[in-house]
């Protein structure tokens, strides 16, 4: 009986594992505010992240440049921030941001 309990209780602890996994990633970050149909997207250069717990009107933050306190996951391959706080530090409606989208080698297949 025990013989076969053990490889119970090993396939369920592995189970539990991804609900365990290493620390998400807290700090600061800084980037250009869109709203997509998914909802308010940071863009961070090559990296977008999806805004969660944003609890202003997006009206307010899109086009600008905002800084973004909050812990960073990734779900389903995607990249997200559960908001802590966040803030206005510019507007940026009339500035070209196609250079943040640059890599060395040329341009990227996506757009700011």
């Amino acid at each position: 009986m025990r013989k076969q309990l053990i490889p119970l209780l090993l396939a369920a602890a592995l189970c539990l594992m991804p609900s365990l996994s290493l620390a998400d990633d807290a700090g600061t970050f800084w980037g250009l505010v869109v709203n997509t149909d998914f909802g308010l997207v940071l863009k961070d250069g090559d990296t977008e992240y999806l805004l969660l717990g944003v609890e202003l009107d997006p009206a307010l933050l899109e086009g600008k440049t905002c800084e973004v306190t909050g812990t960073m996951t990734n779900s389903l391959g995607i990249d997200s921030i559960s908001v802590e706080t966040i803030e206005v530090i510019g507007d940026t409606s009339s500035m070209n941001y196609t250079s943040m989208n640059l890599k060395r080698g040329g341009r990227t297949n996506r757009l700011a």
